[in-house]
């Protein structure tokens, strides 16, 4: 579990919700007993195993998530999106997923508009692309001149 100088990330809030738990040993009802907006503690009678991928379903909400750590009957899972715990607290028949923060916004953005946001890169990606045109350009002229070179020995060659 958690070390003693390892604290939480933020508070937990005390819950009693009932959820279906999906992983690979099938579905079953767990009961949802610790809330955060990043992760739930949990209880099963047979837990997943720690580092599982599993789906939690709350009311209408499915969420992914992996399993942090696990006991007997217990296990924390850490949720893949944000989620709001008054939602999941009283059952989950909102949605429970809140909204994006602006830096995850940021984080997700198309590889265009982050070389567009930012000249800097901009100016090194247009750099990296003329070293390259100019590295073929010197093969282009390099390989016909050594085709020059050796057109003698072609022709002497073909005359065999």
């Amino acid at each position: 579990m958690f070390a003693a100088n390892n604290p939480r990330v933020e508070p937990r809030t005390r819950a009693m919700v009932r959820a279906r738990l999906r992983d690979a040993q099938g579905e079953r009802d767990v009961c949802l007993i610790d809330i955060s907006t990043r992760g739930v503690l949990a209880t099963a009678e047979h837990p997943p195993r720690r580092g599982e991928f599993v789906e939690l379903q709350i009311g209408r909400n499915r969420l992914a998530g992996q399993v942090k750590w696990t006991g007997d009957h217990r296990f924390g899972v850490s949720l893949r999106e944000r989620v709001s715990v008054a939602a999941m607290a009283e059952g989950g028949n909102e949605p429970v997923e809140l909204a994006r923060s602006v830096s995850q916004v940021r984080a997700r953005r198309s590889t265009g508009d982050a070389l567009l946001s930012n000249p800097q890169m901009l100016g090194r990606m247009f750099d990296f692309a003329l070293r390259v045109v100019a590295v073929a350009c010197v093969g282009y002229i390099a390989f016909d001149s050594i085709g020059e070179a050796f057109a003698p020995l072609q022709e002497a060659m073909r005359a065999r």
